[in-house]
């Protein structure tokens, strides 16, 4: 009777000890800001870099890597795809804003395709020197999914 209670034990304490090992596995939930990305099929970025004005006045989704990120505000980043074809979402409002050190994340954008409004923002003093580009099309974001670096590994 002792020997089975003996293995269950050993099996227990193993099993115990084993966790740790799994809780890696599950991927961390990602960083959202602003509202939420509701938007199921993503937009092909080399289509929507290509012709721009076909989606204009589209609530759209675009996924992939963050090529560069504000570093001002963190008001815009520049989404790239895996074939290197690339477009910018800007927060126009300044509502939606990202860390600075973002770069290299995966990321997805929600926003509607507009024109780029002539008016550019404010730099403060501690902004000074900092560029925002200015492209004639840009998604204005509305919602931003940003997958952690471990979950951005992973996959």
């Amino acid at each position: 009777m002792r020997k089975p209670l003996t293995i269950l034990a050993a099996l227990s304490l193993a099993a115990v000890l084993a966790l740790p090992a799994f809780a890696g596995d599950a991927a961390p939930a990602p960083q959202r800001f602003g509202a939420a990305v509701t938007v199921q099929k993503p937009t092909n970025i080399q289509k929507l870099a290509k012709s721009p004005a076909k989606f204009q006045g589209q609530t759209i989704r675009i996924e992939g890597t963050v090529k560069e990120v504000c570093q001002g505000a963190g008001c815009w980043v520049e989404v790239v795809d895996a074939k290197g074809a690339s477009f910018i979402a800007r927060s126009l409002d300044e509502s939606v804003l990202l860390p600075k050190d973002c770069k290299g994340q995966r990321v997805v954008v929600q926003g509607l395709l507009t024109t780029m409004p002539k008016k550019d923002h404010d730099h403060t003093a501690a902004e000074a020197g900092h560029s925002c580009p200015s492209p004639a099309f840009v998604l204005s974001t509305s919602g931003i999914e940003l997958a952690p670096v471990a979950a951005a590994a992973a996959k």
